[in-house]
């Protein structure tokens, strides 16, 4: 027994005399291992506070601008024992170096670190105090004063930043402020925020939300000029802003105010509309056709307020709503006596032979999923069921509360150049409206106007650079910021997609989205990393070409008409009515729509081998020289 002991007592010292206690050569050889956070650093707390100020804050060095800014001081002497961690700059920089601490009294040969005069050198803020434990070995100017001027009651609580404040109001000479930057301003400064700034008018932060700027971007000041403009999340816009009112016209919940006080006293309909050019039409004449059904269902309210919703065929979007101001009265005129043979089972209810008068007082354009989560019990008009269906009044309600909480945005969007036609047979043009004068200043296409044909619903600009278009179009795929992911919620298979290329300012197009908005289609996509785990522009997108030709520059005069309410650059959702008329400009200004509707026409008339319009066209100029 007293053998096993002695046994285990001597193979536990035989373990313990092999423990190695060489960490040096271990961190040599082996490497000092890789934290979560490697860069750990005091940020406040003064060895004279007291309380909670006392307390030290460990925060990460990772996004402070002066991270490895000035050489370390140990790592010259081979004594810096953070390794990777250290926060000071671990390379032999001779514009990096920290400041030599005898200044301008240095007797050293060849000294390697900076020298600036003694009347550059800031103020110790200690030593103005009273005391300075660094003494004549400190790094800041220690100036004498007359026993007077001290403070009755030293404050050592004062940090850093202070040595730049001046005593009693009078600002003391410091370095000269380091040359203004791109991020000039586009943070709120701390100490402006506590109080007060020491630095004054030179700080580098802003004083408030007047001086407080965005990120600049390209051809802005403080972009190089000359330079490849680089595509970054600052060009997507805000996304505060840019998932909300991405096209407003005006304010959410702007323009006229509901007409009716007492929605349970009113009536409330729904109707589908075959072409948002029908709706827009309407915005213009003031009047609605629908069936012989649903004008006794209008007639028969008894003399309440009648408010009807506006959706369009398969477009998942309510368009606006307008308030009956007639009865739906029989239009001979507008009756088809012929039998339909549509196999719809809402088209055997008649023809749209009964038209009564409108008012709109809110065009927008607010996704059915949105309605339906304000109004649950809604049922939207099918061509399976019925083309105008009735809601109760608390559905009513509630539907038309969420109509004029979404942004206000036009029906029609022009790209001819010219909106109405005069007597004389001239085309005048006219402004668009803009604001809350869209619904005063309602717009229609032409009777002859061809646009080109996009599927019902918003489209979608992305942007590229010089750099990443070739990989967009290569892929077939085209990238955004993760925060844009819910503005792309939109997007869905047949959307119309165009390409913005910031470095040429030119908007490509016409693309056919083939997917939803999805993350990390491909994760390696626009990354200079090869080993990259996600994608910078995750939120991605599959497309191929609907029509590919020549590009429209951005300082076009219809492109911006129709674009004038976007918000946040030319990236982003669109809708509707700007995303037909885009698409019309680009199809119009290379000869591609006369191509499509000379195909139209050939194809209505029965014409024998007419030639299908190309999906590839060279650039020509169209118009008079």
């Amino acid at each position: 027994m007293l053998a096993e002991v002695g046994k285990t007592v001597l193979e536990q010292t035989n373990t313990l005399d092999m423990v190695e206690y060489d960490f040096e050569n271990y961190a040599l050889t082996q490497g000092i291992p890789e934290t979560l956070d490697p860069l750990p650093y005091r940020k406040s707390g003064s060895v004279f506070a007291t309380g909670d100020e006392a307390e030290p804050q460990l925060t990460s060095a990772k996004h402070d601008p002066r991270l490895r800014t000035v050489v370390c001081r140990h790592w010259l002497r081979d004594l810096c024992m953070k390794g990777a961690a250290c926060e000071f700059l671990h390379q032999y920089d001779l514009t990096k170096m920290p400041l030599c601490r005898h200044g301008d009294r240095c007797k050293v040969k060849d000294c390697p670190f900076r020298h600036i005069s003694e009347a550059d050198r800031l103020e110790c803020v200690f030593y103005s105090q009273g005391f300075c434990i660094h003494g004549p070995f400190c790094r800041y100017r220690h100036v004498r004063r007359d026993r007077v001027d001290l403070p009755v009651v030293a404050d050592f609580t004062l940090g850093l930043s202070q040595m730049q404040a001046g005593k009693d109001g009078v600002t003391a000479v410091r370095r000269p402020a380091p040359k203004p930057n791109e991020f000039f301003k586009v943070s709120l400064c701390k100490h402006f925020q506590s109080g007060e700034c020491p630095f004054g008018d030179g700080c580098h932060f802003a004083h408030g939300e007047s001086e407080l700027r965005k990120f600049p971007k390209p051809g802005q000041e403080g972009a190089e000029p000359g330079g490849e403009k680089e595509l970054s999340e600052n060009m997507f816009g805000n996304q505060e802003t840019t998932t909300v009112d991405y096209y407003q016209g005006g304010v959410a919940g702007g323009g006229k105010p509901s007409p009716i006080l007492e929605p349970e006293n009113a009536s409330f309909f729904i109707v589908r509309a075959a072409t948002y050019r029908d709706c827009s039409i309407s915005t213009v004449r003031g009047e609605w056709f629908v069936q012989r059904k649903h004008a006794e269902a209008i007639n028969n309210s008894g003399g309440r307020q009648i408010m009807v919703f506006f959706t369009v065929g398969d477009s998942h979007y309510i368009q606006g709503a307008a308030l009956v101001t007639s009865t739906a009265a029989y239009v001979r005129s507008a009756d088809h006596k012929h039998v339909s043979k549509s196999k719809v089972s809402a088209d055997g209810e008649g023809s749209f032979c009964y038209r009564f008068q409108c008012e709109w007082y809110r065009t927008c354009e607010l996704p059915i999923a949105t309605a339906l989560e304000a109004a649950p019990d809604l049922l939207l008009p099918t061509s399976d069921t019925k083309y105008c269906q009735d809601m109760t009044s608390k559905t009513g309600e509630a539907v038309m509360k969420a109509v004029w909480n979404s942004p206000l945005c036009t029906l029609y969007e022009s790209w001819t150049g010219g909106d109405d036609d005069e007597a004389d047979g001239t085309s005048a043009r006219k402004p668009p409206p803009v604001g809350e004068a869209i619904l005063t200043d309602f717009r229609c296409p032409l009777p002859n106007e061809v646009a080109w044909p996009t599927i019902p619903g918003p489209g979608f600009i992305f942007g590229c650079n010089s750099q990443t278009m070739d990989e967009c179009l290569g892929r077939g795929l085209f990238g955004m910021p993760a925060h844009m992911k819910i503005t792309a919620s939109g997007i869905r298979p047949g959307s119309s997609i165009f390409l913005y290329n910031v470095s040429e300012k030119l908007i490509f197009g016409i693309f056919e989205s083939l997917t939803t908005a999805q993350m990390n289609l491909e994760p390696k996509a626009f990354s200079k990393n090869p080993k990259a785990q996600t994608s910078p522009f995750p939120v991605q997108i599959r497309v191929r070409i609907s029509l590919e030709c020549p590009p429209i520059h951005d300082d076009d005069p219809a492109l911006n008409d129709i674009l004038r309410a976007r918000v946040g650059g030319r990236i982003g959702p669109l809708t509707f009515a700007q995303t037909e008329a885009l698409a019309s400009l680009i199809g119009n200004q290379c000869g591609a729509l006369s191509y499509m509707t000379d195909y139209r026409q050939g194809i209505e008339t029965g014409a024998m081998n007419v030639p299908a319009p190309p999906i590839a066209l060279p650039p020509r100029k169209i118009g008079p020289s």
